[in-house]
């Protein structure tokens, strides 16, 4: 894992509040460096160039949720059925405190056609996927969970929830006029609710009888 000195830290979080706020873009390299109170050439030392800096950005956290995604993997005391609850915290839990840089990467991942940035993504995102595959996959050996279990389905509709959720909260909380401490337990407790649902759906799902295809018997 790489690691950041203080300064460039300040630089990574100044340039990811100001493009979940005001877009790639239309954020400078100079808005970046005059936000963190360091010069131009700091910011091209450190990192290169705008692009550079905000690959660095989506490294930084990709290798966060893999590492976490690793532990439980690695993790011996627990069933599959823990393993798999627990997979769904880390990815809650993530994209809950991270929301800054989830909705910067929900809005470049639908821009993005090709180049460095679009093949890291990829690799990561897919990367992430076999290890929640590799969780599925020991409880289907263990006889546990259902053979016919789509991983891809599973990890779209644990992401899709979560930001669906998040992105009704702040809706939601701006409507009822809730600011700080009442906006944060609002959404604190819309994702204990989701939290438990999700646990709840997604072991029903692994564990229920193996779906036929109906079709195939006219």
């Amino acid at each position: 894992m790489t690691e950041y000195s203080e300064k460039q830290l300040l630089i990574m979080d100044t340039a990811l509040r100001l493009f979940s706020e005001k877009g790639y873009d239309k954020t400078s390299i100079r808005d970046i460096a005059q936000a963190a109170e360091v010069n131009v050439a700091m910011v091209s030392y450190y990192f290169g160039s705008k692009e550079k800096l905000l690959e660095a950005l989506f490294k930084k956290h990709f290798t966060f949720i893999t590492g976490k995604l690793e532990s439980i993997l690695y993790e011996k005391d627990s069933t599959a059925f823990e393993k798999v609850e627990q997979i769904i915290d880390v990815f809650i839990d993530t994209l809950y405190s991270r929301q800054r840089f989830n909705r910067l990467m929900t809005r470049e991942a639908s821009i993005l056609q090709e180049g460095p940035l679009f093949d890291m993504i990829f690799e990561m995102k897919t990367k992430n996927r076999k290890l929640m595959e590799r969780a599925v996959k020991a409880g289907q050996r263990l006889g546990v969970f259902r053979k016919d279990v789509n991983v891809f389905f599973l990890s779209s509709v644990l992401i899709g929830s979560v930001n669906q959720m998040l992105a009704n909260c702040r809706y939601e909380a701006q409507n009822a006029k809730l600011e700080g401490s009442e906006a944060e337990n609002f959404q604190q407790e819309k994702i204990k609710i989701l939290r438990n649902h999700l646990k709840q759906m997604f072991i029903a799902y692994l564990t229920q009888p193996e779906l036929k295809d109906k079709s195939k018997n006219g």
